[in-house]
């Protein structure tokens, strides 16, 4: 759609302070171009080649619901785009306002509205932090259950508009399986509020049409979700497998005897071998200097790396001696419960051809496990560039979409994975990739060509192009050979929802 509200921006601005304060509207050059973009690593190496984003027009911080309600009636009046935003840690491109508009960020939306001790439900706004609800939720003696890798950078309502699943999903479940209702303001500015009861059979689930519309649809505002009591026990083991097989072989029997581990996770060899969690314990190491203080180092590395860096000779010689697979697994909850289960889990790992490594590869693992989230600067300060691609398919056929998927990628990148976010029909993938160019233009080129291959492979061999991250733009064109000629059903429901298109135009292809 074209929009054409630019000649009343003035204009628009006096109305959208009326409506949320001045001091909740920002129209400066670096509000908007910080605002402009997500954790998408494309963008990252777009900007280090001086290519700027599409900026918004506008960013707005609401306070309440009908702040909100009177912010998209304007959107809907005057044909304006809106990008919803919860704290833009999303790898997609879910937050690129690619037409300009209004981006309106929820941060302050972040209060917690009830707990219900008696029904164990949480009622909390969309702009709270994981860490933050995460913490207060512990401090009562609860826990949501829900901690993706990026939960110190994203809010409840990036989750449900992704369907995010966290480390724990195993126990817990997904994001999806928590939520219980919602509140959501519609396209026109009409507030939608799903009844909040334990289930219902009345059609088609409403929730189930936001979730995951990323923004598309509507702004989710608060949801209701179940709680958890913070478990009384946590217990820790690791085990190495000779083979990926046998190790994928002892998580499926895990899932199949209905274990419910918080966390399992299944590194391959390649990550095993790269692996900071050892089976021996840390020792304390002198600081170091970072790369900062190494400047010189660091520019004759990324000046010389791209002519040094052979990712398929790299992977083949690596993946030539890397041939043991290590898993992680975490219980927890009532101590009894805790203890047959860690029991059960070690007796079916011993069957299965694993080496007990005793608790400390998961408590290491525990401490650390939420560091990945803040090291991709460093290899993007030696010129790499590092992106993760996370699928799912079926038991049997498992390993043939892994090995698919890894030979697509290593022609072009450094790749790895590990096996977590287990089901008792299947499992996910998590592939992490490293890859570079001679210039900033190669280095587009080859990231554009692993995603091309890595999903081109997936969608050849059965399996889900995005089992927790979402699709934004970065996935979007390969949506609809996956939906099997459902997307003509989701395009007639935006158009039904958001007739203006208005809604975070372009993200899920729609």
């Amino acid at each position: 759609m074209n929009f054409k509200f630019q000649s009343i921006i003035p204009e628009l601005k006096k109305q959208i302070a009326k409506i949320v304060g001045e001091e909740n509207v920002a129209q400066s050059q670096s509000q908007l171009l910080s605002y402009a973009r997500d954790l998408w690593p494309k963008l990252t190496i777009e900007l280090q080649a001086g290519k700027l984003p599409v900026f918004p027009h506008f960013i707005v911080w609401p306070k309440q619901t009908e702040e909100v309600q009177e912010l998209v009636k304007l959107a809907h009046r005057n044909l304006i785009p809106i990008i919803p935003l919860g704290a833009g840690s999303g790898v997609c491109g879910g937050t690129v306002a690619i037409s300009g508009g209004m981006t309106i960020d929820l941060k302050k939306m972040d209060r917690i509205r009830e707990i219900d001790r008696k029904s164990l439900l949480l009622s909390a706004e969309a702009g709270v932090l994981g860490e933050v609800l995460e913490r207060k939720l512990n401090q009562e003696g609860w826990t949501l259950g829900h901690f993706p890798s990026s939960i110190y950078c994203s809010t409840l309502g990036g989750w449900l508009a992704t369907r995010s699943a966290g480390q724990a999903s195993s126990k817990y479940g997904k994001i999806e399986d928590m939520v219980v209702s919602l509140e959501v303001v519609l396209p026109n500015g009409e507030l939608l509020k799903t009844r909040t009861v334990p289930r219902s059979s009345t059609g088609p689930s409403l929730n189930h049409i936001f979730l995951g519309s990323e923004g598309t649809l509507g702004i989710i505002t608060s949801a209701t979700l179940r709680l958890w009591e913070y478990p009384k026990k946590r217990a820790f083991q690791g085990f190495m497998f000779p083979t990926l097989g046998q190790g994928l072989n002892a998580i499926r029997l895990m899932m199949q005897a209905e274990l419910k581990p918080s966390v399992l996770r299944l590194y391959d060899p390649v990550d095993t071998f790269f692996s900071s969690q050892g089976t021996l314990e840390e020792k304390p190491k002198p600081k170091k200097p970072g790369l900062s203080s190494k400047r010189g180092v660091v520019k004759n590395i990324r000046k010389y790396l791209p002519y040094l860096y052979h990712p398929s000779l790299f992977n083949r010689a690596i993946q030539g001696f890397a041939r043991h697979s290590k898993l992680i697994l975490i219980f927890e909850g009532e101590p009894e419960i805790v203890e047959l289960e860690q029991k059960q889990a070690k007796e079916i790992c011993l069957k299965s051809g694993g080496l007990d490594l005793g608790e400390w590869p998961a408590k290491n693992w525990f401490k650390h496990r939420y560091r990945v989230s803040y090291t991709m600067s460093n290899a993007f300060d030696l010129g790499f560039f590092v992106d993760t691609i996370e699928v799912a398919t079926l038991w049997d056929n498992l390993e043939n979409l892994y090995y698919a998927m890894q030979s697509a990628i290593s022609k072009q990148a450094l790749v790895m994975a590990h096996f977590s976010h287990a089901y008792l029909q299947g499992c996910s993938i998590y592939f992490s990739i490293a890859g570079t160019g001679k210039t900033l233009e190669e280095k587009l080129l080859c990231y554009d060509k692993v995603w091309k291959s890595a999903l081109d492979a997936c969608i050849k061999e059965g399996g889900a192009l995005s089992h927790h991250h979402g699709i934004g733009l970065l996935k979007a064109k390969w949506l609809e050979l996956e939906q099997g000629g459902a997307s003509p059903l989701l395009k007639a429901l935006k158009s039904a929802l958001d007739p203006n298109q208005i809604m975070n135009p372009g993200k899920l292809g729609i």
